[in-house]
């Protein structure tokens, strides 16, 4: 049996006190000692310290941190002491969060987690999860630190048992069953006793490691500023028995329980046994779609990609014939852009189905993060998914220029190494029976390489299968892609844009940022040039650049001019030969 909340409990005792409650382990210690008191004497077993918000942005300083939960084990272990009762003191960790996924969560909060350990503390839980990235490092230097250390993870999820962070309940269980250094985990927060209830009815268990569930007293509403919650101790006991009879071994409450509600429990289930478990084994779901691109990536037999421009308006002639010709050409996918520069055109997604389904050639849209929220990028994944769609490039997104600032606001919810992550669930989940396959966007231009490889390994290691790079015109570039591949094992399909005029050419050598293109490029051409003079300029340097970067490039990634498809095909012909 555990204890319930602390947080709820605490302002519905002190409601004057406006700080977070864990500021009142240093200003007012005898009150959580006594609110550990009153769990211990309603039955709790297991108590966890006041120091869910030790992580995260709610204490800035990592001096404060560390005192507070340092001192709120220490308040926990003196209840427990004087209760004269065998209790486990868990040290209680809130959610973690790092929104770039950069990897910089241990050592935020390592403080902490040093603070807890020279306490003494050998049961760490942590609660109300929302993502698994970084935990496995956490508990690994948490093992290394104290091998006998047990560690409990619990997560938060909506009434459809997902979490913020996009983890399914199936997520969670097979993570729970898979991660080593896990010796406890479930689900806590986010949802009512009876939403819980049926979460639980539907999970599979993979392991028989003890299963924890800590629901909410119901929903809360405001009462004059202050969140109060509806629930009911003797209708959240009721439903508990339905979560006891699934499987769980560890009960108690989250947001809104009180000593009542544990009393209750303790009435209800002491001495009794949980429901029996049907261990499954976990399977694997790791199929690929086998379309002709993706053969060819993990062939090496260069797949070619060619990218087409949504248009700004609603007429999509056009593109559309623009497609038709590059799939008589037998490009292996087209990929459309998804409004670069910040400028509106039509959903790539959308467009995509339409063409993917009329030329029989498989469409790769981008997929920026810049004007989507996490409801909405899963939303076109899982639309997209319904529509045929299984290649995307994920993608941060151009932001919006400067002059639209004031009217049009940039969302960037996640980043492209997050966005990664999500698809990597969904594809353990939702599209396990034929999964999605998805490449990032590599811009090789900055000054540190090694900064560079570790952003493409986070997104490889979140399921990023290729890398699409901007066009490369130098032996510069090709240098830097290739010391890229050789610190990363990354598929690189490297671009190339064909340069049709001198004005073309000065524009790019000058006008866009990122894109180097050589003198001795820039001066093959002239202005007086003719269309047909400058086109064969621009196939005799795209051969030149395909042919150079041929051992280092995984495939061809094509981006058409001013709609000129017939020169891009000509290349691309030239090159197959």
């Amino acid at each position: 049996m555990a204890d319930g909340a602390m947080g709820t409990y605490y302002q519905s005792l002190y409601p004057d006190d406006e700080n977070i409650v864990e500021m009142a382990v240093l200003d007012n210690p005898d009150r959580i000692k006594n609110i550990h008191k009153s769990y211990i004497d309603a039955g709790a077993v297991l108590i966890r310290t006041d120091s869910f918000a030790c992580v995260g942005p709610f204490i800035e300083s990592d001096e404060l941190k560390a005192e507070i939960a340092s001192k709120s084990y220490e308040l926990a272990r003196e209840a427990a002491k004087e209760s004269g009762r065998d209790v486990i003191v868990a040290a209680d960790i809130g959610t973690l969060f790092d929104p770039a996924m950069e990897g910089h969560i241990l050592s935020d909060i390592k403080p902490v987690l040093d603070a807890f350990l020279a306490a003494g503390a050998d049961v760490f839980d942590f609660e109300t999860q929302t993502q698994t990235e970084g935990l496995s490092e956490i508990f690994s230097y948490i093992k290394e630190k104290n091998p006998k250390a047990q560690i409990i993870v619990t997560f938060s999820v909506n009434k459809n048992g997902m979490t913020t962070g996009g983890l399914s309940a199936d997520n969670i269980m097979q993570f729970g069953a898979s991660e080593e250094n896990i010796d406890a985990f479930g689900f806590n927060c986010g949802v009512g006793a009876s939403h819980m209830a049926d979460i639980i009815k539907k999970v599979s268990f993979y392991t028989d490691k003890p299963f924890m569930v800590l629901p909410n007293a119901g929903y809360p509403y405001n009462l004059r500023g202050r969140q109060i919650f509806s629930g009911d101790s003797s209708f959240f006991t009721e439903k508990m028995k339905d979560i006891v009879s699934s499987g769980a071994d560890i009960i108690g409450g989250c947001c809104g329980t009180t000593p009542e509600f544990i009393k209750k429990l303790g009435e209800t289930f002491s001495g009794k046994k949980s429901g029996e478990r049907k261990i499954v084994e976990a399977f694997d779901k790791k199929t690929r779609t086998f379309s002709s691109f993706y053969k060819k990536l993990v062939n090496d037999e260069k797949p070619i990609v060619v990218e087409l421009d949504p248009p700004f308006g609603s007429d999509i002639t056009k593109v559309m014939n623009s497609a038709r010709t590059l799939s008589k050409a037998d490009v292996d996918i087209i990929t459309l852009s998804d409004s670069p520069m910040g400028r509106s055109r039509m959903d790539p997604m959308l467009l995509g189905a339409m063409m993917q389904k009329e030329t029989g050639t498989d469409v790769m849209p981008h997929v920026a993060c810049r004007d989507r929220n996490l409801i909405g990028l899963r939303g076109c994944l899982l639309g997209s998914y319904a529509a045929g769609l299984r290649h995307f490039l994920m993608i941060t997104g151009d932001p919006v220029p400067a002059a639209d600032r004031s009217q049009v606001t940039s969302v960037f919810d996640y980043n492209s190494i997050r966005f990664m992550n999500m698809a990597k669930l969904l594809n353990e989940d939702d599209f396990s029976a034929d999964r999605i396959v998805y490449g990032g966007a590599l811009n090789y231009h900055g000054r540190n390489a090694e900064a560079i490889a570790r952003r493409m390994k986070l997104k490889m290691e979140q399921g990023c299968s290729f890398f699409l790079t901007q066009p490369v015109y130098g032996d510069d570039d090709i240098e830097r892609l290739s010391l890229l591949k050789k610190m990363t094992g990354a598929k690189i399909i490297a671009g190339i844009m064909p340069l049709v005029s001198y004005k073309n050419a000065t524009f790019m050598a000058n006008e866009m940022p990122g894109i180097h293109v050589p003198e001795s490029i820039v001066n093959l051409y002239s202005p007086d040039m003719s269309r047909e003079e400058a086109e064969k300029v621009a196939v005799s340097v795209s051969l030149d650049i395909a042919d150079k970067m041929r051992e280092m490039t995984d495939g061809y990634y094509f981006m058409v001019p001013f709609n000129r498809v017939k020169l891009i095909c000509d290349i691309i012909k030239q090159i197959r030969k």
